[in-house]
């Protein structure tokens, strides 16, 4: 049986931190880097969760949005970062609604 792989997006020390547990990733700092690190993990069929720092999703948000809503593989999960999590403007059920194409 395969087993689906994660792919962490992130800072040097939160890509160093998963690297620890057995995880690998690429750090970015960059919106292109974190297009790059994307599409590679796209392209590999053995990956099936992303987990990505909201910071960087949000430099890349539209991104991250088409492929939430237009993909089946993998998922994308944003984690905080070492500066902790990002306060939301929108609630997470509007969030998943807009994800969905759903009215507000």
């Amino acid at each position: 049986m395969n087993r689906l792989k994660f792919f962490v997006i992130a800072d040097e020390p939160t890509v160093i931190a998963f690297s620890l547990a057995g995880l690998r990733g690429g750090e970015a700092d960059t919106p292109d880097k974190v297009q790059e690190l994307l599409v590679q993990s796209w392209e590999d069929p053995e990956v099936g969760l992303v987990l990505i720092t909201e910071r960087l999703a949000d430099q890349v948000r539209e991104v991250v949005d088409v492929a939430r809503r237009d993909r089946l593989k993998p998922l994308i999960l944003e984690i905080p970062d070492l500066a902790g999590p990002m306060a939301r403007q929108e609630s997470l059920l509007d969030r998943l609604r807009s994800l969905m194409g759903l009215p507000r």
